[in-house]
């Protein structure tokens, strides 16, 4: 589901990427506040936005000052230009002091600053920093997926980090689906389907996994098999996916 890509500033598969080094550093010594971050990039990934949402809450009201948190708020909330609700956030962010921040940290309160100051800004040079400094993290690459997918719109920038993101974690649900999109709008169509179909592979029993490889049959114009993978997706409990499902039948009668 694309939809699951808007709020995911970082999105995470399998159990196995609750492994720390996964992720880029985290100043918090709040460990049920790490705990709900976690819990939110995953749900984030699986298109649950509400729990993504109620997690998140959850993590900044342990900690108050979990910078994190409130830069995966602001992100994302540029990326969809809400620009009232990218600010609240984004002011939250960058209230917090440097001093009590990681390198890492200090990198994407650089990204969060310059999309304050100017909401067109370029953050190649904040991706840049953060792959000279982290360039085994798989999380850095994820983050290179997302800004060059929502904010440059550079897909085949994209699809290089989520290729690299795939390859340093290669059991990792979400990223197969976030690299499926970016190789779709980069025109690879064989390559998405290829990513969707490891992104079923690896989450047989979630949801939005077959609701994104209904979007790519839709795309390349099979409503069969379109029709097939989001009614798939409604059963899981995407009821999202049940009016998509009418319309590839609707379009499936009218190419017959």
């Amino acid at each position: 589901m694309k939809n699951a890509l808007i709020l995911i500033f970082f999105l995470f598969g399998s159990q196995s990427m609750y492994a720390q080094e996964y992720f880029l550093p985290i100043s918090t010594d709040s460990e049920t506040a790490k705990q709900h971050y976690k819990e939110a990039l995953h749900a984030a990934q699986h298109a649950d936005i509400a729990g993504y949402n109620e997690s998140i809450k959850k993590a900044v009201a342990d900690d108050p000052e979990f910078f994190m948190a409130y830069a995966h708020l602001a992100l994302g909330m540029a990326s969809m230009n809400q620009e009232e609700a990218f600010k609240e956030a984004a002011s939250k962010a960058l209230a917090i002091s440097e001093n009590k921040l990681n390198p890492a940290e200090k990198s994407i309160r650089k990204g969060v600053k310059r999309l304050v100051d100017n909401p067109k800004a370029d953050l190649t040079p904040v991706l840049d920093e953060l792959k000279q400094n982290y360039q085994e993290v798989p999380q850095v690459y994820e983050l290179g997926l997302f800004i060059n997918y929502w904010i440059n719109q550079d897909y085949q920038a994209a699809a290089e980090n989520g290729n690299m993101l795939v390859k340093l974690s290669p059991k990792n649900a979400g990223g197969y689906n976030m690299l499926g999109y970016a190789l779709m709008e980069s025109g690879d169509m064989k390559s998405a389907k290829s990513a969707f179909e490891n992104y079923i592979k690896l989450a047989p029993d979630e949801a939005n996994a077959y609701d994104s490889m209904g979007e790519y049959y839709m795309n390349v114009k099979d409503y069969k098999k379109s029709a097939k993978h989001y009614e798939k997706a409604t059963q899981l409990g995407m009821e999202a996916s049940r009016e998509r499902a009418e319309e590839a039948k609707r379009l499936m009668a009218v190419k017959k």
